[in-house]
């Protein structure tokens, strides 16, 4: 599990940093400027996928 978190975070932080990827904009501040905005999620499909598993490490990293 550990290899994945490692790998999943530095895949998102690449996103992040790239503003011409196209899931750029998937990874929006909060208006604090801390965190990013979850993405809803309605499907458990949906909610076990990259983004929002990639969301949620990146906000509990800081």
């Amino acid at each position: 599990m550990h290899i994945y978190t490692t790998r999943c975070i530095r895949k998102a932080n690449s996103i992040v940093d790239d503003p011409t990827h196209p899931s750029h904009t998937l990874f929006t501040l909060l208006p604090s400027g801390k965190r990013f905005r979850s993405i809803r999620a309605t499907t458990s499909r949906l909610c076990n996928s990259f983004f929002p598993q990639a969301i949620r490490l990146l906000n509990t990293q800081n």
